[in-house]
């Protein structure tokens, strides 16, 4: 009987020590297909991150490379835009920009019906303030009339003009200026100008193309009689100019000048004169520049051109009168 219960006892004991390592090998088996399982998974990501790209992410790339495209060819055509901005105030041709200069310059005009002209003339740009400007500008005249009915010769001065204005909207896209002309007779012989005074508003638009290194102006003028002798006719015309202000280099720039004239009391036919000027930018403040100018329409009008010549210098500067500090407080910078 003592030999069945240690039998007993060592069949037990054999039993347990089995089913012990059946446990441990039974947790060793799961701890490894835990590791099989997640080098499984990290394989497959792996994989996943060497795996080409789908068309989505593809078309989101294209889309953020795009974008980024974008972004920079719009920055350099508003970098572009300032420039050309820049250059046309320093030239002194933009007709919205407040800068100051003076300009003296000598051309020959012919007219139909055998009139021609000689003329030399003064204009002077002044910068009042950061946003107003006047101008002044006066004609001294040779003219000549060869007709068979009429003829004179005749010299002075002809009609000063005033014009003062100022900058209402500016950003890198468009500038806006609105202002008036007076027209003074100060002629010293009345073959040399109109016995009226004129008054008449303005406005005028600058554009900046940055693609074709241009600026697109538009001057709109309107001149209409308050005063003078009254035994002559009445004036009311109106002068519409489209400009295209091409810089070509750092130097060169060309000016193509369309105006287009109404003479609305007399009912006469439209005036269509084309001008083309070329200059050359020495530095900051010089400018000389030539020009020709031809009648497409309306030469047998009062306003009308067969052709013309015309050379000059211009000095530019940009500092105002009345200095800028003083709109800086309390309203703030108007520009």
């Amino acid at each position: 009987m003592h030999w069945r219960e240690e039998n007993s006892t060592r069949l037990c004991a054999t039993t347990l020590a089995g089913l012990i390592a059946i446990g441990a090998g039974g947790v060793k088996t799961d701890s490894v297909h835990a590791a099989e399982l997640a080098k499984g998974r990290e394989s497959g990501s792996e994989a996943e991150a060497q795996s080409p790209p789908t068309s989505d992410q593809a078309q989101r790339k294209q889309a953020a490379s795009a974008d980024s495209a974008r972004e920079g060819t719009k920055r350099r055509l508003d970098e572009e835009r300032r420039r050309l901005s820049e250059e046309a105030a320093t030239t002194g041709n933009d007709p919205t920009a407040i800068v100051g200069y003076y300009q003296a310059s000598y051309g020959h005009s012919q007219y139909t019906g055998g009139l021609s002209t000689n003329f030399a003339q003064a204009q002077v740009r002044l910068p009042l303030t950061p946003n107003w400007f006047v101008q002044f500008t006066l004609p001294y005249l040779w003219a000549d009339l060869n007709r068979d009915a009429a003829s004179f010769s005749a010299n002075g001065t002809g009609n000063m003009v005033i014009r003062t204005g100022g900058r209402i909207y500016r950003d890198e896209y468009v500038q806006l200026a609105v202002g008036l002309d007076a027209t003074f007779p100060t002629a010293s012989d009345s073959r040399l100008g109109s016995s009226q005074y004129t008054l008449g508003p303005g406005v005028a638009a600058a554009v900046p193309l940055p693609r074709v290194q241009s600026l697109a102006y538009l001057v709109v003028s309107d001149y209409n009689s308050v005063g003078g002798d009254p035994k002559l006719a009445e004036i009311h015309f109106m002068q519409i100019e489209p400009r295209l202000n091409t810089y070509w280099t750092e130097h060169w720039w060309t000016l193509l000048d369309g105006r287009w004239l109404m003479d609305w009391n007399n009912r006469r036919k439209t005036t269509l004169n084309l001008i083309g000027v070329l200059g050359y930018r020495f530095d900051e403040h010089w400018n000389v520049f030539a020009g020709a100018a031809g009648g497409l329409v309306g030469q047998d009008t009062f306003l009308g051109l067969d052709w013309g010549v015309q050379l000059g210098v211009r000095w530019v500067f940009d500092a105002p009168l009345i200095p800028e500090k003083l709109f800086s407080a309390p309203f703030g910078n108007p520009g």
